[in-house]
């Protein structure tokens, strides 16, 4: 069975035994924890040793003094015999026997191992706005600008086209209209007799009433 040795400073190491089918320790100071560590540099939920294809990791969990191999943080440690990890400053003690690494052996097993700087270094990058990710798949070999243009373009030409098309139909429908009938305005206007400046929009805007309107009230008198 795999076993684990915890050390606190000025104590006596405290061994602890798993079957190989164990999944998940959880290692803290918490009482409902697996493997209890009496001691003040371990969080209430310090890590977790979790089983995996070939063996176990370590993976920290968020912990305030964190968990190290060879005195350098780490985010997850991948568990091998004799190595020099800690949880806070407890040292910590993993190995496993012969025959039970001949029977990982059979397994697969993928490193998981990851820095906590890396980890941090990688929570700090912003994330890539979707035009660059774009341009990262074509430069991984995804789809190539061209080809993601011109989908874009059919279906603007196939959906907004003819509605383009008829507004702009309305809108020069609207102007020749309404110059139609300023020119027509203007042109009466001046056969009353009437000086300067003639604009329909204008007579309207200001409430001036047409030429023609003051001769048929002058005639009604």
């Amino acid at each position: 069975m795999p076993r684990v040795s915890i050390t606190i400073a000025g104590k006596n190491p405290q061994p602890y035994r798993f079957t190989l089918d164990r999944k998940k320790v959880s290692i803290g100071r918490g009482a409902d924890c697996d493997i209890v560590i009496d001691c003040p540099s371990v969080s209430s939920l310090h890590c977790t040793m979790e089983r995996v294809d070939g063996g176990y990791i370590l993976r920290d969990r968020k912990s305030t003094n964190g968990i190290t191999l060879n005195e350098e943080a780490m985010a997850v440690i991948d568990l091998r015999n004799n190595n020099d990890v800690k949880v806070g400053d407890v040292e910590f003690g993993y190995e496993l026997s012969d025959e039970e690494l001949d029977d990982l052996d059979e397994e697969e097993f993928v490193p998981q191992e990851r820095k906590m700087s890396e980890v941090k270094e990688k929570a700090k990058k912003p994330k890539a706005p979707e035009n660059q990710k774009s341009l990262n798949k074509v430069a991984s070999g995804g789809p190539s600008p061209q080809t993601m243009v011109q989908p874009m373009l059919a279906s603007s030409n196939s959906d907004n086209g003819g509605f383009l098309f008829a507004v702009a139909v309305l809108v020069c429908g609207g102007a020749a209209f309404v110059a139609g009938m300023s020119n027509s305005y203007s042109s009466s206007q001046r056969k009353l007799g009437r000086e300067g400046e003639i604009s329909l929009v204008q007579d309207i805007r200001e409430g001036r009433p047409p030429l023609v309107k003051e001769k048929e009230e002058e005639e009604a008198e």
